[in-house]
């Protein structure tokens, strides 16, 4: 396992290096020279140049989500910075930052060995009103929260090291998925996984809303972060360390991006399945996330903007899994829909179907490329 991540470390410093050469060209003479050179070491350093090749925009790789394959087109570097609505969260500014480690100014650490590029990020924003597929951004509109429902050893001395073998292990397997952009471990240690600039594949098929604009598939348009953890009843699925890392990381990129506290945002509210039309496709974190402790109001309560906008049900096993907290959101969303349908002297059974193909016929756009617009 050292062996491993002490490669993810070099191949890190490679990449970082590769991508302050601007000319293409020589950023390729420079990745062919590191293969060279490395080559005799070790077949795992020649697949990491190879990797390294693909991430600096000499090919481009398709993205595995556990549900559906999809692929969103780059962006280019000339695309207008985004400005979100002004946040009331603090800037947490870069102290100290290499290829091991980031440092901030509140604290927050970020581990960098494991880093690794992605897709460029590059999503359609939909209309709120129309749910027509609009201009394209390249910059994250907020963060979903997710478990990554893996084995569990007891939080106690004596199980140390199997807490650490099993972290270690979780830490490559998510990275050769590239599943997440952050993992906080159980000793509240943050792990940079995928790149802030690419996307990761974390949220599949997915639905969020704010006041102005859509998301489908937030695999590209919000953040992923990730606690070592898994659901259970009998015991807290986190302990204090990672909330306060989590804190502490949530308080920097929502400073550094200024993402709006309601697009912060468990998997269980936004993940859904759309064979079936129902919310729930997974349910991490549909009950007892500390919205509170990192520093945001209580997103539980936000209308879902799938059950509304879309048209989307969920059933009984879908409440089974999630809690009261987050049921405030669903009544609240059903309200809404009834209202909707009232207004406009239908039932709520035609409302809801007429919902569902806005959902369709935005979705196929996204997909067959129809929804390029222009770039923001």
């Amino acid at each position: 396992m050292v062996g491993h991540l002490s490669a993810f470390s070099h191949a890190s410093r490679i990449e970082r290096r590769a991508q302050k050469i601007g000319d293409p060209i020589e950023r390729l003479k420079y990745l062919r020279g590191v293969r060279t050179s490395t080559s005799r070491k070790s077949f795992l350093n020649w697949r990491w140049t190879a990797s390294l090749v693909l991430a600096s925009g000499f090919a481009f790789f398709g993205t595995y989500d556990g549900l559906s394959r999809q692929t969103m087109p780059s962006t280019p570097s000339s695309a207008t910075p985004v400005h979100y609505p002004v946040t009331d969260t603090p800037v947490a500014w870069p102290v100290e930052q290499n290829s091991q480690y980031d440092l901030y100014s509140n604290g927050l650490r970020i581990e960098n060995t494991l880093e690794i590029s992605g897709q460029p990020r590059s999503y359609s924003l939909i209309g709120r009103e129309s749910g027509i597929p609009g201009p394209r951004r390249a910059q994250p509109a907020g963060i979903v929260f997710h478990m990554t429902e893996s084995p569990q050893a007891l939080f106690e001395p004596d199980q140390k090291s199997t807490l650490k073998r099993i972290g270690q292990g979780l830490l490559v397997f998510v990275r050769n998925k590239r599943a997440y952009h952050f993992v906080i471990d159980r000793f509240g240690r943050v792990h940079r996984i995928v790149v802030e600039s690419d996307m990761a594949n974390h949220a599949g098929n997915s639905v969020w809303a704010d006041s102005q604009w859509v998301y489908l598939n937030l695999n590209a348009s919000f953040i992923g972060v990730a606690f070592e953890a898994r659901t259970q009843a009998d015991q807290p699925a986190v302990n204090e360390p990672q909330l306060h890392a989590a804190k502490l990381l949530t308080e920097m990129l929502r400073g550094k991006y200024n993402l709006p506290a309601e697009n912060c945002v468990t998997h269980a509210q936004v993940s859904v399945n759309p064979d079936n039309m129902r919310i729930g496709w997974h349910t991490d974190w549909g009950n007892t996330f500390a919205f509170g402790e990192l520093g945001l109001p209580d997103n539980y309560g936000i209308p879902n903007p799938a059950l509304y906008l879309f048209g989307f049900e969920y059933d009984q096993a879908y409440k089974n899994s999630t809690g009261p907290g987050l049921w405030k959101g669903l009544a609240s969303a059903e309200e809404r829909l009834r209202q909707s349908a009232a207004d406009r002297g239908l039932t709520t059974v035609q409302y809801r179907k007429i919902l569902q193909q806005r959902y369709k016929n935005a979705r196929s756009a996204l997909e067959d490329g129809s929804a390029d617009g222009e770039k923001i």
